[in-house]
């Protein structure tokens, strides 16, 4: 790694640059504004929910405090867990639907 001179009271010295660490990527449990198709890793809520546009969508209880990823387009939305294992799949719910239960979900994990 090149050195570079420190700016600091005489005499000069020599200073090593410091590694350029990468930024931490945040993880929530919510997409605001979802583009029209995509995909995003987000962090289920300790109820087991996470937040879409305004619905909430039910992964169980027992996905709380994991990551999924949730990847959607113009039919619906699907979430996987890490591993890509499908947890749940949705359609689209009618507008002004707040909450969708893992009842209404057109596939689950394990079954």
């Amino acid at each position: 790694m090149p050195e570079r001179k420190c700016r600091t009271a005489a005499p000069p010295t020599v200073c090593k640059r410091k590694p350029v660490s990468k930024p931490i990527e945040k993880i929530t449990g919510s997409i605001s504004h979802p583009a029209p198709t995509g995909n995003q890793k987000l962090r289920v809520n300790s109820y087991g929910v996470v937040n879409i546009g305004r619905t909430l969508f039910s992964l169980t209880m027992r996905m709380g405090g994991r990551d999924v990823v949730a990847a959607w387009d113009q039919e619906g939305v699907m979430f996987a867990n890490t591993e890509g294992e499908i947890i749940a799949e949705y359609a689209w719910p009618s507008e002004g639907t707040g909450y969708l239960g893992i009842s209404k979900s057109l596939t689950r994990f394990g079954r």
